[in-house]
């Protein structure tokens, strides 16, 4: 019983001490003039010293900033966001510099420009839904399958 006592009493203040080299950073001089920065103790041929670390956050808690996420996927997110707000801003911006086209109806009933019409907007519907690399392909994209719906609008009844 003592030495299962005796075990545990080691190997808690080995995880103590661990935990306590983990926190600290120390500076070791190699006998060659060297200097080196480890978490762990140095080596019996370099004279070490312990390094105080600042950790505290950009905003000078301790803990950190907390309101602010600094990974990489959060400054993604934001990214993301602000180029959707842009790029509704410049389509707002151009919507209202456009002029309005007449209602007048010019409907012109053809069944071959009609099935035609419709196997390209089937088509650019797609390439709009799947592939683009840029934002000026995927708004001619856009821009083509509107002007095809219509045309399908004038051929079709």
């Amino acid at each position: 019983m003592t030495v299962t006592r005796q075990c545990l009493a080691g190997c808690l203040i080995g995880l103590c001490l661990a935990q306590q080299a983990q926190a600290e950073l120390y500076q070791c001089r190699q006998a060659d003039g060297r200097i080196s920065y480890q978490q762990t103790a140095c080596d019996n041929g370099a004279v070490s010293r312990s390094v105080a670390v600042d950790t505290r956050g950009p905003d000078g808690t301790d803990t950190g900033s907390a309101h602010h996420d600094y990974s990489v996927t959060a400054q993604l997110e934001t990214m993301q966001r602000q180029r959707e707000q842009a790029v509704r801003a410049q389509t707002r911006k151009q919507a209202a510099n456009t002029p309005r086209r007449s209602l007048v109806s010019t409907h012109e009933y053809s069944p071959a420009k009609c099935a035609k019409q419709q196997a390209e907007v089937a088509k650019w519907h797609d390439r709009v839904r799947k592939t683009y690399r840029t934002r000026n392909e995927k708004a001619l994209n856009e821009k083509t399958l509107l002007h095809h719906q219509e045309l399908m609008e004038r051929y079709c009844e």
